[in-house]
């Protein structure tokens, strides 16, 4: 048993039952919160079956608890007195639980699993406020995209110039990627996928009307 920091007053803010005993349910509880990179494990009581933990944008202590409920078992998440709305994460959590239990159910390679793990966290968001360099990095790469097109018209070749762009599109991505995600205070992933997909599009485009005008004008 780990000791969580002292109790404080919570009052339950969900509820989710699930097929699968108490001890299988809160073993994977534990391990979910553990290894989520949206949630800060605290402490836990293996005797009384509850986890202590802490969201990405703080709120004080949050506790989810395993009971019986009936011949399948429930997790109960109880909030701060006073804490913010926190509905998302608790979708979060019992979401990436049902996962987790799904996972273990099947034999699923480790590979696999791994992977999942990974796209999870490459397309994990948060609720807070949407980022001003995820935007920039939409515009960027989009003009990035309009330049490589009409690059295609020039007189000769400017590698320069097309090297400084694709530095730049990808280095605002690069902070846009760093701010937002599970643990940023800022939201935005999305944007942030979609301005690389443009990126890369806007240095094949650079590349070859590079290419294309030096053999045809060089």
């Amino acid at each position: 048993m780990t000791e969580s920091n002292p109790a404080t007053h919570r009052v339950p803010v969900a509820r989710q039952s699930y097929q699968a005993p108490v001890a299988q349910t809160y073993a994977t509880l534990l391990q979910t919160l553990r290894y989520s990179a949206g949630f800060d494990v605290v402490g836990n009581d293996d005797a009384a079956r509850t986890v202590s933990f802490h969201l990405p944008n703080g709120g004080g202590t949050y506790e989810a608890r395993v009971v019986e409920s009936g011949e399948q078992s429930a997790v109960i998440i109880d909030a701060p007195l006073g804490a913010n709305d926190s509905s998302g994460a608790c979708s979060r959590l019992y979401r990436e639980l049902a996962e987790q239990m799904a996972a273990q159910s099947t034999v699923v390679p480790s590979d696999v699993i791994a992977k999942r793990r990974f796209w999870r966290w490459i397309t994990a968001d948060n609720n807070g406020p949407r980022s001003k360099w995820a935007i920039a990095a939409v515009v960027v790469a989009c003009l990035g995209a309009i330049y490589g097109v009409s690059s295609f018209d020039e007189w000769s070749p400017n590698w320069s110039g097309a090297l400084m762009f694709i530095i730049l599109m990808f280095t605002i991505c690069g902070v846009a990627f760093a701010v937002t995600g599970r643990r940023g205070h800022v939201s935005g992933r999305n944007l942030v996928l979609i301005a690389l997909a443009i990126a890369c599009v806007a240095t094949v485009l650079l590349l070859c009307a590079s290419i294309v005008v030096q053999i045809s004008h060089g």
